[in-house]
């Protein structure tokens, strides 16, 4: 059985799952779900793949759209960079729309701040804006999944009646 191919370098926390990989022409998107990042925090990660970066960690950008603190990361491993920027959730509101919405609209400068201009100029948005409704499905998708796995047990009909006082 082969395994997945890790483009991005190791980081805190537990995945709930494996990653998914969408490809767009010039980047590829993986969307995962991380939990118990710093002990309390989860959520879903959005990464940004230069796929002519050389090496194996060939991420630029990563959007932690966590539930308690929400940030960003301009990465780029061939030049030593990660620059972390928090997510204000008043000015900006949720963050998994906030982080859809700069892929959309300004996926092409942010990669220019992290140093891959090359990569910037091979961007095409119609490869972002086919991209973009896989994205959202799997963001929602592993949210799901990841919090039916933590709730607690479904109780039957017979154990609620049961425990309720006559």
């Amino acid at each position: 059985m082969a395994t997945q191919q890790v483009m991005h370098a190791q980081m805190g926390g537990e995945t709930g799952g494996k990653e998914e990989l969408i490809r767009a022409g010039a980047v590829t998107f993986g969307v995962e779900y991380r939990k118990n990042v710093g002990g309390r925090d989860q959520g879903v990660c959005i990464h940004v793949y230069g796929n002519d970066l050389p090496g194996n960690d060939k991420e630029l950008l990563r959007l932690d759209c966590f539930d308690l603190n929400p940030h960003y990361h301009y990465r780029n491993a061939t030049i030593k960079q990660n620059i972390r920027l928090e997510l204000d959730f008043t000015s900006e509101g949720a963050p998994i729309p906030w982080a859809l919405d700069k892929i959309r609209n300004r996926l092409p400068i942010m990669l220019v701040r992290c140093g891959a201009e090359d990569i910037a100029r091979k961007i095409d948005q119609r490869d972002i804006n086919a991209a973009l409704p896989k994205i959202t499905a799997w963001a929602e998708t592993l949210t799901s999944q990841a919090r039916e796995a933590s709730a607690p047990p479904k109780m039957e009909r017979a154990e609620r009646a049961a425990m309720r006082p006559h």
